[in-house]
């Protein structure tokens, strides 16, 4: 077990996991580790000590952040700096993402969950201690007891807070299709007229790159992606035989069904390996969802206990990109 106490170091009560950490060759205090921060924040008070080559790889942020009341911050710019823990002799390092942030913060910068992932880490609070994996074994940060209590003193007395109107902004819903009136999109209340108008212009300019019904949907190419049946070796197929439903069900199957062929999602086969029944299954606004009966095929399939492990990680991996896709797999 290595540890590396920063300097100045006193035991004390519970408190945040404040560290140090050579960003960009630059050996910076006051580096906050928060689990519960979806992205690495530098405060611009902090950026501003760097050098100027490093500042000048700042590039125009492509997307804003949340805070935790709800509030929207627009980052100054982002930054790839290379993050250092540890020591010289003992150490781990890696490229992250700093989003860089103009607000009055008792902190230089902010690891969050991704940065955690990175380096591996496990941080405890209650202990306040940062440990990660080395090739010699396991390198052990304990959290500064004495810097909260210098920020506090940095920060100043309380002062008046603005009241913040936690009421969210209304949503005005506008159809912009002609032929499908129903489908509806929401715009910001606070527009102008003017401004809306302009808006919903530009919408209906481009209808063509929104799925306005499934067939728009192309799907994914099968050399891309193709779904196959892994089934044990030797599970001979089970075709279950047809059940009868009631009126109600039966219509509310042959819609689904129609639905699906017509967006060509499904087609109708003739020689099944497999059959199995659907079930219609009420939701809460009392419409009909249709689910089919896979017990017997999922009996014949290996089983996978964590089908989609670590999907926080893989929801945060998007962070940073202005544009996502729809696609339900």
């Amino acid at each position: 077990m290595i540890s590396f106490p920063p300097l100045g170091e006193e035991d004390g009560t519970e408190g945040p996991m404040v560290i140090e950490a050579e960003v960009g060759g630059h050996l910076v205090h006051r580096m906050y580790v928060d689990g519960g921060a979806s992205s690495e924040i530098l405060y611009e008070h902090c950026f501003n000590q760097l050098r100027p080559e490093i500042r000048k790889q700042m590039v125009p942020a492509a997307t804003y952040l949340v805070g935790f009341s709800g509030e929207i911050i627009w980052p100054l710019g982002q930054v790839s700096l290379l993050v250092k823990i540890g020591d010289e002799e003992h150490s781990t390092s890696a490229w992250m993402n700093f989003m860089v942030v103009r607000s009055h913060s008792p902190y230089n910068g902010i690891i969050g969950r991704p940065g955690v992932r990175i380096f591996k880490a496990i941080s405890s609070t209650a202990y306040g201690m940062l440990k990660f994996l080395v090739t010699d074994g396991t390198v052990t940060l304990r959290s500064s007891r004495i810097i909260p209590l210098e920020c506090a003193v940095i920060l100043g007395p309380r002062t008046q807070q603005p009241i913040v109107d936690q009421n969210a902004e209304e949503k005005i819903q506008v159809s912009i299709h002609p032929e499908y009136p129903e489908q509806t999109i929401a715009i910001g209340s606070t527009l102008t007229k003017e401004g809306r108008k302009k808006l919903c212009g530009l919408l209906r300019q481009n209808l063509d790159i929104f799925a306005w019904k499934p067939a728009d949907m192309t799907g994914v190419p099968r050399h891309i992606a193709e779904h196959r049946l892994n089934v044990w070796e030797g599970c001979f197929p089970v075709r279950q035989k047809k059940r009868g439903q009631a009126s109600e069900r039966n219509k509310a199957t042959c819609e689904e069904v129609e639905k699906l062929v017509n967006a060509g999602i499904m087609k109708e086969v003739h020689y099944h390996s497999w059959l199995s029944n659907p079930i219609m299954v009420k939701k809460h606004d009392n419409s009909w969802r249709m689910c089919v009966d896979f017990k017997y095929l999922n009996k014949a399939c290996p089983k996978d206990g964590y089908p989609l492990p670590e999907i926080d990680w893989k929801v945060e991996s998007l962070c940073g990109y202005p544009f996502k896709c729809f696609l339900d797999a």
